[in-house]
């Protein structure tokens, strides 16, 4: 490590110089992802760092920190590099194959369990472009009779939400299916009126500005034409067939296109008008709409 002290490396000393080092080359969380790659490297639990910060690691670990130090500088994703991030206080596998899960997609969780347990019965529950199955997964963690049904288009991310409901309680719950947006396969004829559907489609317009993380995760899953809105315009007119009357549609979407999608919503003339929430940056970023009576 550059400008290293003469001093032994504790875990205090390595964490406190990892999150300047991180800082300056523009991380955001740079002290949490210090310490999310330092226990990775050692092997133990986050927490576990702070009874233990007068040690210090073998040369061997201290090794492999340095080098996932210098790719995470580079704007290598951490939940890449020790291949889980936590959503929804769940720890989800990731990989290169599908976005990492991030704290604005979690309102998405939020919105359905709010309608599901208002229901006074078991529901049923579509995660269209699952990814990591996230949304899905921790939706079924949260309501105990859900049934849920996650797709994708990516057969890697399909087979990636399914080790991860598994992993995490929930396999018998989430059935995990490679479709095109909201087209149903023959094995999942049986499933029909949905309760809530989310959705957290691409929405990065061709040319537009990402980080240097962002860079890094599957372009599939981030890019979707010019406006961004590709794949928004195909989904909102398919869903409503699937939804029964007053059900919940929560779809995320991207900065300046509140307006692209309230119209969507309207031109089916299926839906109530959306309820638009911001993000923890106070964007707006989802919408919720309740699928009109009769």
């Amino acid at each position: 490590m550059a400008d290293e002290p003469t001093a032994p490396w504790t875990i205090l000393k390595l964490l406190d110089w990892t999150k300047r080092y991180l800082a300056k080359a523009q991380i955001d969380e740079p002290r949490l992802s210090a310490e999310v790659l330092l226990a990775h490297a050692l092997g133990c639990e986050r927490i576990g760092l702070y009874t233990r910060f007068d040690q210090q690691p073998p040369p061997s670990v201290l090794e492999a920190y340095r080098k996932m130090v210098k790719q995470a500088a580079d704007h290598e994703p951490v939940a890449y590099l020790v291949g889980w991030r936590e959503f929804y206080s769940l720890r989800f596998k990731v990989t290169r194959d599908v976005l990492v899960p991030r704290p604005e997609t979690e309102q998405l969780v939020r919105q359905a369990v709010l309608h599901l347990k208002s229901l006074g019965r078991s529901g049923l529950m579509w995660d269209i472009c699952t990814g990591s199955g996230c949304v899905a997964v921790a939706t079924a963690s949260q309501v105990p009779d859900l049934m849920v049904l996650a797709t994708d288009i990516s057969p890697a991310a399909v087979a990636m939400a399914d080790e991860n409901a598994r992993v995490l309680g929930v396999g018998s719950r989430v059935r995990c299916r490679v479709t095109d947006l909201a087209s149903l396969g023959e094995d999942c004829a049986d499933l029909k009126d949905f309760d809530v559907i989310t959705a957290n489609p691409p929405y990065v317009a061709q040319g537009d500005w990402v980080s240097a993380s962002v860079a890094h995760e599957p372009p599939i899953a981030l890019q979707a034409g010019k406006d961004g809105l590709d794949c928004i315009r195909r989904l909102v007119p398919q869903v409503g067939i699937h939804l029964r009357s007053g059900g919940r549609l929560a779809v995320e979407f991207g900065r300046g296109q509140t307006e692209a999608i309230c119209d969507l919503l309207a031109a089916t003339g299926q839906f109530d008008p959306p309820h638009i929430l911001p993000d923890h940056q106070d964007i707006e970023r989802t919408a919720v709409a309740t699928r009109r009576c009769g």
